[in-house]
């Protein structure tokens, strides 16, 4: 195993300069050597770049790698990332997460077998920027060890306050769901291991976890009861205070009773920039009826859609409507979502799309807008990545899913370009692509490559016109200019005085994700030093990330608006 203890600052590594490319027969690798690397995840920093992480086989069994790149692609560690764990697997691996905090650490949540071969317990890593390991070289246990149990899959979630909340299934006698929240310096919140959901009629699985306020999270999980192929699956969810409490009533809320979600079918839930949720599933209750479904819920735990959730197209005579991919537009509360559309057979495939607005009506005709049309290209890992200007959709196509490709959209379904292809389908087959936001309303996506061997890790960008490849003049340091940054109160209700300094600065305020929240300057004139106020109406409390560019460099503040 690795020793970390004298681990050199990484930010004086001198590494090859790689970065975006703009040809989509090359891409950015991040890690490509002997055996498989595969299941990358990705999340943004507050610089524009991201954080990637995946699982390696170069030593012959599943180890935990970390690449860091900052906004034109450069990583920012040694090639091939740094090691996070060694620790024994299983002969095959289970999902896991990467999450960022508000000081751009990265938060890694996993499971392995290093309390025991047979046993899988979650483990929790906090790396810095300069790829310090915040919480000890060996992470945080966060199962308790004492009992015999297969836990699996773990999610996290970064609060506003800069806690991190932690859910995952439990696998004992029954299936339970467990929550936890760490504080930056790694103390445990709620109890020693954590809060326990469960029902002694039924199994809780496959939980996500959003944050909501200032410290809270959202959690969504499945109750199932029966045996496959009988089994009856129902939603609900509920959010948890700073002191681990439910708050959506005496029980939780109920988001779909209809029964029809099948073992392998995943919900997912994304935060809806003012303290609700965003809850976006499939169902099949029959093998030729496939239905996407999308809720929407407040802050408050109510349901803004109607009960069992809004369907996202009725055209089902021979169609499947499979893998939906939601996001939303806080300024509107209008919610999209994308999907694989399939005929009968499954073997024609399209994607498709829907809008919903505050209520739940669709609003792209009851059958949803058609980006492909069925054909013999099959369609899969639909992505929907929402700005305030726009929509990119990206997917994979393509005979073993070979090609990456990307379409951007207004928010009233229509194309500005695409689709665009990110990664040459020549290139051979991928897998498990996913996006972040990135740099100037970009996108970073990465995924599992099979170009040389079974598996590598790529990224590409693809800018807001559709272009890829490096950002040029923007944040490029020319002459001998400097840029200043400074806010006050911090944090601060109502009105925040943000000093700036420099010449042609821009100022931005993106939330966690990277995703752009509001654009105070654009290219604006500074002489001296001024300041200029931001009233941010119809923001959510939380932590947000001020970003000042300028030709003389750029500089970025932690910003925190409350309650």
């Amino acid at each position: 195993m690795w020793s970390r203890a004298a681990l050199v600052s990484l930010a004086l590594f001198s590494m090859a300069q790689a970065q975006w490319s703009s040809d989509s027969t090359v891409n950015l690798q991040i890690c490509d050597m002997t055996g498989e690397q595969v299941l990358p995840k990705i999340a943004a920093t507050s610089d524009g770049g991201c954080f990637i992480s995946w699982f390696d086989q170069r030593s012959g069994s599943y180890c935990v790698y970390l690449q860091r790149l900052d906004y034109q692609g450069n990583p920012q560690f040694p090639d091939g990332g740094i090691l996070i764990s060694d620790e024994p697997q299983q002969s095959w691996i289970t999902d896991y997460a990467m999450a960022v905090d508000g000081d751009d650490n990265a938060v890694v949540v996993f499971s392995d077998q290093r309390n025991g071969e047979g046993e899988l317990d979650v483990s929790a890593y906090m790396v810095s920027g300069a790829g310090e390991f915040l919480w000890g070289a060996q992470g945080i246990c966060l199962s308790d060890t004492s009992e015999s149990s297969f836990e699996a899959s773990p999610v996290v979630a970064v609060t506003g306050e800069g806690n991190c909340v932690f859910a995952w299934t439990k696998e004992t006698s029954h299936a339970s769901v467990v929550i936890q929240k760490l504080s930056p310096e790694g103390t445990p919140l709620w109890g020693d291991w954590g809060i326990t959901l469960s029902d002694p009629s039924a199994d809780l699985s496959s939980p996500v976890v959003v944050p909501s306020g200032a410290d809270s999270a959202i959690v969504m999980w499945k109750n199932s009861t029966g045996s496959y192929p009988m089994t009856v699956t129902h939603l609900y969810a509920d959010m948890f205070d700073v002191s681990g409490d439910g708050v959506w009533g005496d029980t939780p809320v109920l988001i779909y009773d209809g029964g029809a979600i099948t073992p392998w079918t995943f919900p997912a839930m994304i935060p809806d920039g003012s303290g609700g949720a965003v809850c976006s599933w499939y169902d099949s209750p029959s093998l030729s009826d496939f239905n996407v479904w999308v809720q929407h819920l407040n802050a408050q735990g109510n349901a803004l859609y109607p009960f069992g959730g809004a369907q996202a197209s009725t055209n089902s005579t021979d169609r499947l409507h499979m893998s939906p991919s939601a996001g939303i537009d806080p300024a509107t509360g209008d919610c999209f979502v994308f999907w694989t559309e399939t005929n009968g057979n499954q073997d024609q495939w399209g994607l498709y799309g829907q809008k919903f607005d505050g209520t739940g009506a669709r609003q792209w005709t009851d059958g949803g807008l058609e980006l492909i049309p069925l054909g013999g290209e099959q369609i899969s890992f639909v992505n929907t990545s929402v700005d305030p200007s726009g929509i990119y959709v990206t997917y994979l196509s393509g005979s073993g899913s070979s090609a990456l490709r990307a379409f951007r959209l207004d928010f009233q379904g229509s194309v500005i370009w695409g689709s665009v292809t990110l990664s040459a389908g020549s290139l051979g087959e991928k897998d498990d692509p996913v996006p972040c936001h990135g740099h100037d309303s970009s996108l970073i996506l990465t995924w599992t490559d099979k170009r040389n061997d079974n598996g590598g890790i790529y990224a590409q960008n693809i800018m807001i016109d559709g272009g890829m490849g490096q950002f040029m003049g923007v944040g490029e340091t020319q002459g001998n200019g400097t840029v200043a940054l400074s806010v006050s109160p911090n944090p601060f209700r109502g009105t925040a005085a943000i000093t700036v300094g420099g010449s042609l600065v821009s100022l931005d305020v993106y939330d966690l994700s990277g995703r752009l929240v509001e654009s105070l300057l654009r290219n604006a004139e500074v002489s001296g030093e001024e300041t200029i106020s931001w009233t941010p109406g119809g923001t959510a409390a939380g932590v947000y990330i001020l970003r000042l560019r300028a030709p003389g460099g750029e500089t970025s503040r932690r910003l925190v608006l409350l309650p």
